[in-house]
């Protein structure tokens, strides 16, 4: 008995270290220090009180119309799998899926939640999970689109490799895009090789194979030009309400910047979004927003002023989708 007990415990693997999730966190933690040292809290709490918050509802209006688009937009990607769901529902989902996004340590949470409860209401598992992915893309393609568009139009504006870094992350979603909607020898030759990592099995889950059937719904979308194009164009609508968010934001505090040139950063730091340094981008967007206004003139509390504006409207958004989570879940 002694012996077994032993053999039991040899063979237990010790816990593994979440050396990414540390890292995030150290980042979030040290660049957010950084920016408020720099902006100056504060000052910018102090700009705060002085608020135009009748203007503050203006843009949390917009923001709650982009944010239907964007769901306009997932839903047309279930509809190409087959599949159906209200839009109200989910609107429900995706509110939900942002108050996880603010609760759990990674930047696709929004998305899980997202595939697990259109994977209920609509959609199969796998076609949930291929629809979000194709969602996702989309949405990051038409940022990066409009962020080397900034760079064209005002490339003053884009310290260091910041602009280097959007054409790669660009070129990078295009050719993922790409590799994941037609195949060939060769695209097929790099997705094997790629998903030679995935082949192991967890708790009984065959991951590469649902991986692979996920990939082949996607292949569905294959000869939806016409739709990938309609959901560009409706994601470039969504930005360009955000984009009047900031510009927003930027009346509320009296930061004294035209649309244009907000419209002229804004991609940058919707683009810096979507890097997964820290958790939910936090500190690395606020960082955003002290540089590139600041290159215009803007100063730094102000700056951090509207970014912590921009931060409060969207965690308000997800305090709804955890009141709704609360009321019904996903059964």
């Amino acid at each position: 008995m002694t012996m077994s007990v032993a053999k039991g415990a040899e063979t237990k693997s010790p816990p593994r270290i979440p050396w990414g999730l540390i890292l995030k966190i150290s980042i979030a933690v040290a660049v957010t220090a950084y920016v408020l040292s720099r902006a100056g809290l504060t000052d910018a709490l102090g700009t705060l009180k002085s608020a135009q918050w009748d203007v503050v509802a203006m843009a949390a209006v917009f923001a709650t119309v982009a944010m239907v688009l964007n769901v306009t937009r997932w839903r047309m990607m279930i509809a190409a799998q087959g599949s159906d769901a209200p839009l109200p529902t989910l609107v429900r989902l995706y509110l939900v899926g942002m108050f996880f996004n603010n609760i759990l340590p990674s930047r696709f949470g929004a998305d899980v939640v997202r595939a697990y409860g259109a994977a209920g209401v609509a959609a199969g598992r796998t076609r949930s999970v291929a629809s979000v992915v194709m969602d996702r893309l989309v949405g990051a393609i038409s940022v990066l689109i409009l962020g080397l568009f900034a760079v064209v139009v005002r490339p003053s504006m884009i310290e260091g490799r910041l602009g280097q870094w959007l054409v790669v992350m660009f070129v990078g979603l295009v050719g993922l895009l790409l590799l994941l909607l037609y195949p060939s020898e060769g695209t097929s030759r790099i997705r094997d090789t790629v998903l030679r990592f995935t082949d192991v099995t967890i708790f009984g889950f065959r991951v590469r194979t649902r991986i692979d059937a996920a990939i082949e719904a996607m292949r569905s979308y294959a000869g939806a030009r016409g739709l990938i194009l309609k959901a560009l164009l409706i994601s470039l609508l969504a930005n360009g309400l955000s984009i009047v968010n900031l510009y927003l934001y930027g009346s509320a505090v009296g930061a004294g910047v035209s649309l244009a040139d907000v419209a002229s950063v804004a991609p940058i730091i919707l683009a810096v979004g979507l890097l997964p340094l820290s958790i939910n981008g936090l500190g690395t967007v606020e960082l955003a927003f002290v540089v590139l206004l600041g290159a215009m003139g803007v100063p730094e509390p102000i700056a951090l002023a509207i970014a912590i504006l921009r931060r409060l409207v969207l965690l308000s958004m997800s305090l709804v989708g955890g009141v709704l989570y609360t009321v019904k879940k996903f059964g």
